[in-house]
């Protein structure tokens, strides 16, 4: 039977789990400053840049449930950072002014999160690790 070290290193779901873990929290600490989680910052940021974005175009973008974008989206309507607009049955949502003040500022600490784990890692480790991850992800979702 294989030890304990080797049986944590070799095992891909408690590995990636653990680097989900690790890189969520750094990011969450550094958008707590603005009052946001890293994924209320991550949306208002595709908001801001996809103005009219339907919640279901942003559950597929981030692989995550219609129910979880509902629920994230009503957080940032709450704060007066984006609002739903109705287009005949379909719902969009677009940011407020206060909102958009903030994105500048969202997208910088995004930047900074990025070069900070480029400097820790090295800039090709950190390309590949993102590409390999990206492309895991389709093939998961392909399924």
């Amino acid at each position: 039977m294989a030890d304990s070290e080797s049986i944590l290193k070799e095992n891909l779901f408690f590995l990636a789990g653990a680097l989900s873990r690790k890189l969520s929290k750094e990011a969450d600490d550094v958008f707590a400053t603005v009052g946001l989680s890293s994924s209320h910052a991550l949306i208002l940021l595709l908001v801001h840049q996809e103005p009219g974005v339907q919640p279901s175009q942003l559950a597929g973008k981030l692989h995550l449930k219609p129910s979880t974008i509902t629920r994230l989206v009503a957080k940032l309507e709450r704060r007066q950072l984006v609002e739903k607009e109705s287009q005949g049955r379909a719902k969009s949502i677009v940011c407020t002014s206060k909102g958009n003040s903030m994105a500048a500022n969202i997208e910088e600490k995004w930047d900074t999160l990025l070069q900070d784990k480029q400097e820790q890692l090295g800039d090709r480790y950190t390309e590949v690790l993102s590409e390999m991850i990206a492309n895991a992800l389709d093939s998961l979702s392909e399924e």
